[in-house]
């Protein structure tokens, strides 16, 4: 498995691996089918982290298939800059095999090496796996969103993490 930069001709993949974890996973953000997104827009996305100072999208891939992803978002304005939002999804078949600890690796280092030294996210209080993975990289609860998640008619509250 490697950890790369994504690019233009990853949108198909990306996409694939978008419906995926909305269809095998109640963790991530979308619901099946939800995500919207056609191939040359997630190009056009692709192109912007490329080109935009701050934002960096990663993927992990084994030999055939893209299996997990990374997007780190830094804020643009000058007193929030070295704030950044962080996502990371990986296909359940690659749970517990090393490839969200070798996405979250490399945002962070991507982090340190653009002077960004804030990073946060929010995580379902029940995702113990992503709890664990987080703490391992200096993550820590700062707060929590009660009830802010809806699936299957049930509430779920996230935390607010962050690693400074």
């Amino acid at each position: 498995m490697i950890i790369r930069y994504a690019v233009n001709g990853d949108a198909r993949a990306l996409l694939s691996l978008f419906s995926k974890l909305d269809y095998e996973s109640d963790f991530m953000l979308f619901e099946p089918g939800e995500r919207q997104t056609t191939e040359s827009e997630q190009a056009a996305i692709i192109e912007a982290f490329a080109n935009t100072g701050g934002r960096f999208m990663f993927v992990a891939e084994t030999a055939d298939e893209l299996v997990g992803f990374c997007v780190l978002v830094g804020n643009q304005q000058r007193r929030s800059a070295r704030m950044a939002s962080l996502v990371v999804g990986v296909a359940q078949a690659h749970w517990r095999r090393g490839a969200g600890a070798k996405l979250m690796a490399a945002a962070i280092e991507q982090a340190v090496a653009s002077g960004i030294s804030r990073i946060e996210l929010t995580v379902r209080t029940d995702n113990v796996a992503a709890l664990a993975l987080y703490r391992k990289f200096g993550f820590a609860i700062e707060g929590v969103r009660t009830g802010s998640l809806e699936i299957g008619g049930r509430l779920f509250d996230e935390y607010y993490m962050a690693r400074v």
